[in-house]
């Protein structure tokens, strides 16, 4: 089919002129899925705890204000070289308004470490505005002051998370 010049230059004009407004339909505002809440990341200033930081509590401490900041990157340094430097989303990645809570720690030795162990709550807001808590048990672990331990084995790392369901 051949389409003669003068037509192919009205067709032209015709879909250039507007009178200056876009007159492309908007795109409905339902039809984008609602944005998921997320905690607002406020990127860490405390240091993570070094050898020369013997209680627990001080790690606990750290983590507890990564979380709860929503800083998945220094949160996952707790966990030293386990995952410090990726794996999946944590399984609070998906809350917001996170708070973080510790029961009573259990210490114990064995073969030259030394573990702490205790219960850990989270609370926080899913994307459909319900209350969601996580319940666990947190293990801790450092080498007890072996002789030739490198500062890395010297500090308190995040060993384990297993949540309750």
């Amino acid at each position: 089919m051949r389409i003669s010049l003068p037509i192919a230059i009205l067709a032209l004009a015709v879909a250039g002129c507007s009178g200056g407004e876009d007159t492309a339909p908007a795109p409905a505002e339902t039809a984008s899925p609602a944005p998921t809440p997320t905690a607002t990341v406020q990127p860490m200033t405390a240091e993570l705890p070094g050898p020369d930081d013997k209680d627990p509590q001080d790690l606990l401490t750290y983590w507890r204000q990564a979380v709860e900041a929503g800083d998945v990157a220094a949160s996952r340094r707790a966990w030293r070289d386990m995952i410090g430097k990726g794996g999946s989303a944590p399984r609070w990645a998906n809350l917001s308004g996170l708070t973080v809570t510790f029961g009573e720690g259990q210490q114990e030795g064995a073969a030259g470490s030394i573990y702490d162990s205790l219960p850990v709550t989270l609370t926080g807001t899913d994307s459909g505005g319900k209350q969601q808590t996580l319940k666990g048990k947190m293990t801790l672990r450092r080498v007890n002051d072996v002789p030739g331990a490198t500062p890395e084995q010297l500090s308190w790392r995040i060993v384990s998370i297993d949540w309750e369901g």
